[in-house]
């Protein structure tokens, strides 16, 4: 299958990438003081392997894909160019390491020790049967669990604009316009491969399990090398998995008795929370079911850490004994071994990754800056941040004046996050709130770390402070994003405080860490439980891979069209065929466009003066000023109480291309294309 063979050209032009032409993280068994570990460079290599090629040839496909734009088949074409393109590179780079006899390592799988390879196979089973669960194909029929179906509207039409309806250049299609607001890169991905042969679950799905995959590979390695300690990475993954929180504790407490406690746990399918939105699944794994592109993306930031954090070590070593506040501000930041570039591929790589991935993920570039800044305060070879800030900067902006009309971003001070608070202490009680036992365990590992440790767990803290004080999108909720990835750095040094109580000979020790292990997970734990009980395949949004709607679509129209439509969703009605299709909608649910920084009470107003318009003149004059070229009239516009649906003025004035079903029930697309 050819789809098959794009994901393994990723994995070895990543290979060939970071080994030959960019070489990268060279050796990666010994901690970041130098001790020896035993880590597999599996853990390491792999993901880094499949990230950096799969952000190379997604990129390089889509620019050929717009470069023959006006092609019939321009992914055909893409793809052939760039599949032989990477099969070449791929032999000349092989050819080339075989004979510096740098071949990959089958040496490695057997440093995999028993307990690895039973948590490889236990995580792979769990993120597979989640994905499953959340999103397959069954008889025909697509089941879109009942916990991520709304944020994967957006999603869906995206990759749908692109395997079915040549989405270049490309737009946002649940707010069709002339330019794409939203990261959307992972979505060409997940198309591309159905294009290519995959069927659309399959095609999400795998591409998703390689990058959660990916993403606790490199988040062990991090943990590992920082601390020197298997069971730290270990804890550090669970810790990632399994968030910590008061959360399911205040559940519990809401119980009168023992009965009805056990009762309500078996019963209860909404996600428990003490903070705002906590009940939209905002903090916990659902976040890589609904939002699969995150776990992509955090892969590039942690790469990136892991380029960076030598320099980082490096530094507190030299340093040792001698640092000092007045030290650093008269000598050292001034020094030139301060700025000294002592690896320049490094840097030049991350550079290249970071923004390349710009539309992979835009909150997880600007979160890896801000951990990379602060790093850089008081790290060595500063000029190695800087040329990595410059070419990652450089290439995010490039990519904004492309597919961006106007800022990219609307900064705004926003004091509080979702605390509702601006004071410190309401800040603070909000974070205690929703980070559970964290926060006490973080205070032992501050003062138990060493100086690296406790810089690094002061970037991440600078991190979750951005969350609460800036806001660069219309939507505050997306800050949660920042504070995901602070505590997920965070949890390293946690889970390194907590296996050096398991380390203790004393037996109350170690109780104790097993104790508070407990904690930290509990309430991830029954997350994790909701999340099964959200996801059967009765609460599934149920639609049909041969209906006619979506049909119609992709044999008559293009992605140049713009259709007219109610306020849709994926919801199993007839409007979820319109987003499946791919189609560009001038607005769909408002809040997709809204967040993305599209002014949607202006759409708003357009929606309704048409559908209600009075004047066949006056309907088309607004239809011709926004570019609409198909009118979508179901059940949705009937029930609408923004507008008083006027369908006699519609049909009068445009024809019928297509109608399916009677009465009110009625779906019709009107063609107002090429007609005067």
């Amino acid at each position: 299958m050819l789809a098959v063979l794009f994901i393994a050209l990723c994995i070895l032009t990543g290979y060939v990438v970071s080994t030959a032409i960019l070489p990268v993280g060279r050796s990666v068994t010994d901690s970041f003081k130098g001790e020896p570990t035993g880590l597999s460079q599996l853990f390491y290599r792999l993901p880094l392997w499949y990230v950096t090629g799969t952000i190379v040839l997604t990129w390089l496909t889509y620019i050929l894909a717009c470069a023959f734009s006006d092609q019939k088949n321009p992914l055909f074409l893409a793809n052939t160019i760039c599949m032989a393109t990477a099969f070449a590179v791929v032999v000349f780079g092989l050819i080339i390491l075989l004979r510096k006899k740098k071949i990959p390592f089958l040496s490695e799988f057997g440093k995999l020790s028993h307990n690895e390879i039973i948590a490889i196979a236990l995580i792979a089973s769990v993120i597979g049967y989640l994905l499953y669960l959340t999103f397959h194909v069954r008889n025909g029929q697509l089941y879109t669990g009942g916990s991520v179906f709304s944020d994967f509207t957006p999603h869906l039409s995206m990759i749908r604009s692109f395997s079915k309806m040549n989405n270049f250049p490309t737009i946002y299609t649940v707010a069709a316009g002339d330019d794409v607001r939203y990261h959307f890169l992972f979505e060409f991905l997940v198309g591309n491969l159905e294009y290519l042969g995959m069927r659309i679950d399959v095609a999400f799905n795998v591409s998703s399990a390689l990058s959660l995959l990916s993403m606790f590979g490199l988040l062990y390695t991090l943990a590992v090398r920082v601390t020197g300690r298997k069971l730290a990475g270990g804890l550090t993954v669970l810790f990632a998995a399994f968030r910590s929180s008061w959360s399911f504790f205040s559940f519990l407490a809401g119980f009168m008795d023992y009965s009805s406690m056990l009762t309500g746990i078996a019963e209860n399918d909404d996600f428990v929370g003490l903070t705002a939105n906590e009940d939209w699944g905002l903090w916990n794994l659902n976040v890589y079911l609904n939002q699969r592109h995150f776990a992509f993306s955090i892969c590039v930031m942690l790469i990136a850490i892991l380029i960076f954090v030598p320099a980082l070590q490096e530094t507190f070593d030299e340093m040792k004994g001698k640092w000092s506040v007045k030290n650093f501000f008269t000598v050292d930041l001034f020094s030139r071994k301060g700025f000294a570039v002592r690896d320049i591929a490094s840097p030049i790589f991350a550079g290249l990754l970071l923004g390349a991935s710009a539309f992979f993920n835009g909150a997880v570039l600007v979160g890896t800056f801000v951990i990379l800044f602060v790093m850089a305060v008081v790290s060595m070879r500063r000029f190695e941040y800087l040329i990595c800030a410059v070419i990652a900067l450089g290439l995010s902006l490039v990519q904004s004046s492309v597919f961006v009309k106007g800022s990219v971003v609307s900064t705004s001070v926003r004091v509080g996050f979702l605390s509702g608070s601006s004071t410190v202490f309401g800040m603070g009680e909000y974070l205690f709130l929703l980070l559970g036992v964290l926060p006490f365990v973080l205070v032992g590992a501050f003062i138990k770390g060493d100086s690296c440790a406790r810089w690094m767990m002061v970037s991440a803290g600078c991190l979750i402070a951005l969350s609460f004080f800036v806001s660069l999108t219309p939507d505050i909720a997306v800050n949660h994003k920042y504070i995901m990835l602070a505590v997920m750095v965070l949890d390293v040094y946690a889970a390194q405080f907590i296996a050096g109580l398991f380390s203790d000979g004393r037996a109350l020790v170690r109780i104790t860490a097993f104790l508070t292990c407990i904690f930290m997970t509990a309430t991830g734990l029954y997350d994790f439980a909701t999340i099964l009980k959200r996801n059967t395949e009765d609460r599934a949004v149920v639609t049909d891979m041969s209906n006619k709607i979506m049909t119609f679509i992709n044999e008559n129209c293009d992605s140049t069209d713009t259709f007219l439509t109610a306020n849709y969703f994926l919801n199993g009605s007839e409007g979820s065929y319109v987003i499946l299709s791919g189609a560009s909608m001038y607005l769909a649910w408002q809040y997709y466009g809204w967040s993305a920084g599209y002014d949607t009470s202006t759409r708003d107003k357009v929606v309704a003066n048409i559908y209600d318009a009075q004047d066949p003149e006056l309907l088309r004059q607004m239809v011709n000023a926004t570019g609409i070229d198909y009118i979508v009239v179901s059940a949705a516009n009937r029930e609408s109480e923004d507008y008083e649906l006027n369908e006699e003025m519609i049909q009068n004035v445009y024809p019928v291309a297509f109608s399916l079903g009677e009465g009110d029930d009625r779906f019709t697309i009107y063609k107002t294309k090429d007609v005067n």
